[in-house]
């Protein structure tokens, strides 16, 4: 399967469902607080609205992402949860239809929502750790938990690991010569290790049997942690090794705006 189906399999599988929780939700659901700070679940809703808006309008790059996101979730405020989950459905059809309509070029040039310059192919798998993620929120609040091994966190995990590298060597200044190990247990299992060369640069390498510090956690800690939902201290992780590289590795892991 291509980067490109992967994605819109992932987003379709995402959104769909968010769209079927719409469905069950009482008064108080919508109104119940998220982690997302101040945002309700109806707000939740209202971001994914502009976020499918914006992609069907071409993805134009945003002069300021936190603006345009705090002014999406606004507009939405005196609208009904109806008028809000409709406007969704609406929006979705509408990327279907153009997604069905013209073939994808994985190498177009697009804008990220955070304004650097890159592919269609890389704002693709952005979009779908957004909707994944915020479908994640929705559940959390409502306490409907559930496809925290869809297509959607398979993507998302794919983007958490890649980012891994420059977070232990970069942002965590792991030491040249060390190696990081993180596994994850539960609904996704990853295994992977990064050693920092001399030049502090980190790279990928095959998990062996000695890390400098090993990181073992939850699927879903995991996941949190990589969206700024919540600290370490939230979860339980046990450390082996290097526990002072562990914490620093730990309180960068969110690669979200």
């Amino acid at each position: 399967m291509s980067s490109v189906l992967r994605s819109v399999t992932a987003w379709r599988h995402s959104l769909e469902s968010i769209l079927s929780l719409a469905q069950e939700l009482s008064d108080p659901d919508w109104s119940a607080p998220t982690e997302c700070p101040k945002w309700t679940v109806k707000d939740v809703y209202a971001h994914l609205v502009e976020g499918e808006r914006w992609m069907a309008a071409g993805h134009p790059q945003l002069p300021d992402l936190t603006h345009w996101t705090e002014q999406g979730v606004l507009a939405w405020r005196d609208h009904s949860p109806l008028e809000v989950a409709t406007a969704l459905r609406r929006a979705y059809e509408q990327r279907c239809y153009q997604l069905a309509r013209r073939p994808v070029d994985p190498q177009a040039p697009a804008y990220l929502p955070m304004g650097q310059r890159s592919t269609l192919a890389r704002l693709l798998q952005i979009r779908v750790l957004d909707v994944w993620v915020h479908e994640q929120d929705i559940r959390r609040a409502v306490g409907r938990p559930g496809n925290l091994a869809s297509p959607g966190a398979a993507v998302a995990g794919d983007l958490f690991v890649a980012a891994f590298p420059r977070i232990v060597a970069k942002l965590a200044q792991a030491l040249p010569g060390s190696v990081v190990r993180l596994t994850t247990r539960g609904e996704v299992s990853i295994d992977v290790a990064v050693a920092t060369d001399r030049r502090g640069v980190g790279a990928l390498v095959t998990p062996g049997r000695t890390a400098t510090t090993h990181l073992i956690i939850s699927w879903e800690a995991y996941t949190r942690l990589s969206c700024g939902r919540g600290t370490s201290g939230d979860y339980d992780v046990r450390i082996i090794g290097d526990r002072g590289l562990a914490e620093r590795i730990l309180g960068h892991l969110s690669i979200t705006p």
